[in-house]
């Protein structure tokens, strides 16, 4: 007998349309998984997003040793960092600049020398990340002359390992939740399944194949799993509306943040693709124990 698409769409929707429950329940389930996946996707991109703007902000501070020439690694370092704004800080000027950031408070360092302080060169590097900031850290720390070396980004070190360990916590969280979706999925469209074992021996008497018998469930199950990560999609783009603003005015970088950054288009797609693939996993496990039964 051959498979009629359209047919079998429609036995699918009235089915759906007979038992309102069991197509709730599996729709409720698969929506859960997936807007958990999504939130925490979201959560890391922001993150991620975040994080390379901070280290594109980087000022590279090269402090050079006593009695070292301050013009010649200037030079130096204008050779390892083409096209970056370079500036030769004496230690007097830093001992200055130190003072006017203390503003009031700047008074303790009266009496203070200039010697307290090593000469440095600073590199504005904007746009840099954090990866290409660590590189030329290291050239300026091999430069003669140079003792130490501050980029600023231990804060972004950490939050940067934070992250990679997050992201494989998610691959595994959203491996655990794919499996207990559809598991869960597969034992509510056994209510279904059950519900007409009836009309299913009959087609099966009158010769109906497996394939005959399972493509409306399979079916089914497809148009479950899509329409829960079409509300997970929705309810993503709602928080994403509701706490944008608040995110950009109480965190500073935040303003850059666009919606293509936290929920981009492969991210919503695949959250639609996920849940069609659970719904149809769930429903296939589902059809193909009452079959083997029967």
């Amino acid at each position: 007998m051959p498979l009629r698409p359209v047919y079998f769409t429609r036995r699918a929707v009235e089915a759906l349309v007979r038992g309102p429950y069991v197509a709730m329940v599996g729709t409720a389930t698969i929506f859960v998984a997936l807007f958990s996946i999504g939130l925490l996707a979201a959560a890391l991109g922001g993150a991620e997003r975040l994080l390379a703007a901070w280290a594109g902000e980087v000022r590279i501070s090269a402090y050079l040793a006593p009695g070292a020439d301050l013009a010649a690694v200037r030079e130096a370092a204008a050779a390892v960092a083409p096209g970056r704004a370079i500036t030769a800080v004496t230690a007097a000027e830093a001992l200055r600049g130190l003072a006017a950031e203390l503003g009031e408070q700047g008074r303790v360092l009266e009496g203070v020398g200039p010697g307290v302080l090593p000469d440095a060169v600073e590199v504005s590097a904007p746009g840099i990340s954090l990866a290409e900031a660590r590189g030329l850290a290291g050239r300026l720390r091999a430069l003669p002359g140079v003792a130490e070396v501050d980029y600023g980004t231990a804060w972004l070190e950490k939050l940067e390992r934070f992250l990679a360990r997050a992201r494989v916590a998610a691959v595994a969280l959203f491996a655990a939740l794919a499996l207990a979706t559809a598991v869960l999925v597969s034992n509510t469209l056994r209510l279904a399944v059950f519900a007409r074992r009836d009309e299913i021996e009959i087609m099966k008497l009158v010769g109906a194949t497996d394939a005959f018998v399972s493509a409306p469930f399979l079916i089914e199950g497809v148009l479950q799993g899509l329409l829960g990560g079409g509300l997970a999609v929705g309810a993503l783009l709602a928080v994403h509306a509701a706490l944008a603003p608040r995110l950009r005015a109480a965190v500073e970088g935040a303003r850059a943040l666009r919606l293509g950054d936290v929920l981009p288009p492969a991210l919503l797609l695949g959250l639609l693709a996920a849940g069609a693939a659970v719904g149809l996993l769930g429903s296939a496990l589902s059809v193909a124990r009452t079959l083997r039964r029967l």
